[in-house]
């Protein structure tokens, strides 16, 4: 066996996360050599590990569900867009077994909880810091000109990133670990977030403090504290320009009666982006019923979009050639009852080992179950590593802290 094997594996479980913000090349390299590790062990240990994964329901249904992908391809239309999602979703094929069966080592995971509580936050610093000094660019397009265009990721996957420094940083706080150095990294990471003025990964922490509120009802010191970060997050949503501008443009704009959202969306580009994702899921929710019980093939999805908004004039819809924004519909529209059921249970099975696992794993799979009812995370390379790898990675590990 390699020398400090556990070492390597646990860096390039590192690389992963930090690559993900700046380079997906580096997370493809990356994944491939953890995959190269994985076989790179004593006879005895691969033994083990086979054993593992034969026995193991979250690795069988990850691996179910990539194959029901490779069986949409027998009856799609559009073969290429097909082997093109094939091709996104390849990591689901053994990213989580990999992970999953990994051995672990407490103090190796210890360490890279450590760099990531710092490393995450420092990159977005210096990010911030070469946009405004070095481009010369207001903070305001930071989101658009420097995460979006440069670096080529939506704001939409880096909650499950900025997560980990903020849990980190919070328990170490609770448990009076080097308090100041961790409320540092905590408001730092924090900032990052309304920096980024994502109205999603706002509304999702809102609802994590909200959890913790009522978890901790009967705890005066931790009810006092969820009120505070409740009303310090309210009052920061509106009064941040990049979030109250978001938040204001979605209530100001918002209709309820289809038909008025269908008529407004037909006349112009609007941005309303809530209201989008109601259209697009009304668009869809027809077509995936005719399409019941086998779906429209993997890659056929997007064609039967472009032409549900060109019947419907949707014009943003058509100028953005917007994906389903849902993933569940995604997959019941995709492969059908088989693709959408396997889903819904792997989630289920994930949430469920995440419960009896530890606070950092349930708060990853619950935000990802909530979001995939408006975004398709699997639709690009980067949703699809948050489930084939940064979940995964926490499910079985020990976070040592005095407070859950």
């Amino acid at each position: 066996m390699i020398k400090h094997r556990d070492s390597i594996i646990y860096s390039l479980y590192g690389i992963i996360c930090l690559a993900f913000i700046l380079s997906y090349a580096i997370t493809n390299i990356a994944s491939v050599l953890l995959l190269a590790m994985f076989f790179i062990d004593n006879k005895s240990e691969l033994v083990d590990k086979f054993k593992y994964i034969k026995t193991n329901k979250i690795i069988g249904l990850y691996i179910a569900f990539f194959v029901i992908q490779l069986v949409g391809l027998i009856y799609t239309s559009n073969l290429n867009e097909g082997l093109r999602r094939i091709t996104v979703m390849l990591p689901l094929l053994f990213l989580p077994m990999v992970v999953i069966s990994e051995r672990k080592n407490d103090s190796c995971f210890a360490r890279l909880m450590s760099v990531l509580q710092f490393a995450i936050p420092i990159i977005f610093v210096v990010l911030i810091f070469f946009h405004v000094f070095y481009d010369d660019r207001v903070i305001s397009t930071f989101v658009h000109f420097t995460i979006e265009e440069k670096l080529g990721i939506s704001q939409f996957y880096l909650v499950f990133i900025l997560i980990l420094p903020l849990y980190v940083s919070y328990q170490k706080i609770l448990d009076k670990n080097k308090v100041l150095l961790s409320s540092l990294t905590f408001l730092t990471t924090l900032g990052i977030v309304f920096i980024l003025g994502n109205k999603t990964i706002i509304i999702l922490l809102f609802i994590l403090v909200g959890f913790y509120f009522i978890n901790n009802l009967k705890n005066l010191r931790k009810f006092i504290l969820s009120i505070v970060a409740l009303v310090i997050l309210g009052v920061a949503s509106f009064n941040i320009p990049i979030v109250k501008e978001r938040f204001v443009t979605m209530f100001k704009t918002m209709d309820f009666d289809m038909e008025v959202i269908k008529t407004k969306n037909s006349f112009t580009v609007t941005k309303n982006t809530l209201e989008h994702r109601i259209l697009i899921n009304y668009l869809s929710f027809n077509e995936i019923i005719e399409a019941l019980p086998f779906g429209v093939g993997t890659g056929d999805v997007e064609d039967v979009l472009k032409k549900q908004y060109k019947e419907a004039n949707f014009k943003a819809g058509m100028l953005n050639n917007f994906n389903s924004h849902n993933q569940y519909f995604y997959e019941f529209f995709k492969t059908g009852l088989l693709g959408g059921v396997t889903f819904i249970v792997l989630l289920f099975f994930l949430i469920e080992r995440a419960y009896h696992s530890n606070g950092l794993a349930l708060i990853l799979t619950i935000f990802f179950a909530l979001a995939c009812f408006i975004e398709s995370y699997l639709f690009r390379q980067h949703g699809v590593t948050i489930f084939a790898f940064v979940i995964p990675l926490f499910l079985n590990q020990k976070l040592k802290t005095n407070h859950k």
